[in-house]
């Protein structure tokens, strides 16, 4: 079975040519998702080491990359791009393996996962183009992951690089990107949002309103809630089944445990009943951050209650 490859290029756009290069991008990736074998692309803006973009495009076989660059199309659309690059040089080097377009050590990505109506991926990828364009000129920016869907009617990736949450909540609060989205509304039925590199990845969701999670404070207490009846049940009913383990292999399975029913029971069920709590707004009453405070303290001292006869 052939491996997967990657082809990296590297270009520097003509100063004022930007807005061409997004365009041509659109229409790249528009040939590249017709042709067999293409998996994804990444795309990279100049930063402080090189004025050089930088597109990765990985492909499930060298001999499908390979096709790719000997065909029509190909050729077609690389004679658009040399009237925006300096000098008319547009370098490109194969990798034998599949890049995952190393990523710098400090970034934050938001991943999007988009349900892109029937006929509209065209659209789509237009659009994709011209917010690439937007999001580059942002402080911070580190590149845009796009991914296609496997089969027909599935969820579009893309993975959007910032170098600090600040600089990408600065881009998801603009008004430009509100004005792109307002647009996507056309051919966009639904988006997922989720941020990478946050204090509790995967246990609570991303505002798609704002693209923020809630605060750290609010997420560790709905954790506390559901993790400590956990554990007490744990001590009451478990450890008696572990004594002849080994004191590490007992801990461990303990703490499987516990991991799992906070990610699959308690923590899906708070986030659900806290909700209203968890993502305030400038609009959310006064009283809401006291009501959710007083209403988890009772049910700490609930929860205390019912297990003070267990030791």
């Amino acid at each position: 079975m052939s491996s997967p490859a990657a082809l990296i290029a590297t270009a520097k756009v003509r100063a004022g040519s930007e807005d061409a290069f997004a365009a041509w991008k659109a229409r790249h990736d528009a040939a590249l998702a017709k042709f067999p074998g293409f998996i994804s692309s990444d795309i990279m803006p100049p930063d402080k080491h090189s004025d050089m973009w930088t597109i990765i495009l990985n492909f499930r076989s060298t001999s499908e990359l390979t096709a790719w660059q000997q065909s029509k199309e190909r050729a077609a659309i690389i004679g658009e791009l040399l009237p925006l690059v300096a000098g008319g040089n547009f370098g490109e080097v194969m990798n034998r393996e599949a890049s995952d377009s190393a990523q710098p050590e400090t970034t934050v990505t938001q991943v999007i996962l988009s349900q892109v109506k029937p006929g509209m991926e065209d659209a789509y990828r237009e659009w994709c183009a011209r917010i690439q364009d937007a999001q580059a000129r942002y402080p911070g920016y580190r590149g845009m992951y796009l991914q296609p869907p496997a089969s027909n009617g599935g969820h579009w990736t893309t993975m959007l690089r910032f170098d600090t949450t600040e600089h990408l909540e600065g881009w998801l609060a603009a008004p430009e990107r509100a004005k792109l989205l307002q647009e996507s509304k056309a051919f966009i039925e639904n988006e997922e949002l989720m941020r990478l590199a946050t204090s509790f990845p995967g246990w609570v969701p991303i505002n798609p309103l704002t693209g923020k999670g809630p605060p750290d404070w609010k997420t560790a207490l709905l954790v506390l809630l559901g993790l400590y009846p956990i554990v007490v049940l744990e001590l009451r009913f478990l450890n008696p089944l572990l004594r002849g383990f080994n004191s590490s292999l007992a801990m461990f399975i303990g703490n499987t445990l516990s991991v799992a029913g906070t990610t699959f029971i308690t923590m899906p069920v708070f986030v659900r009943a806290f909700g209203w709590w968890l993502f305030l707004d400038k609009t959310s009453p006064r009283w809401a951050t006291p009501r959710g405070l007083g209403i988890l303290s009772g049910l700490f001292a609930v929860e205390i209650a019912l297990f003070w006869r267990f030791f």
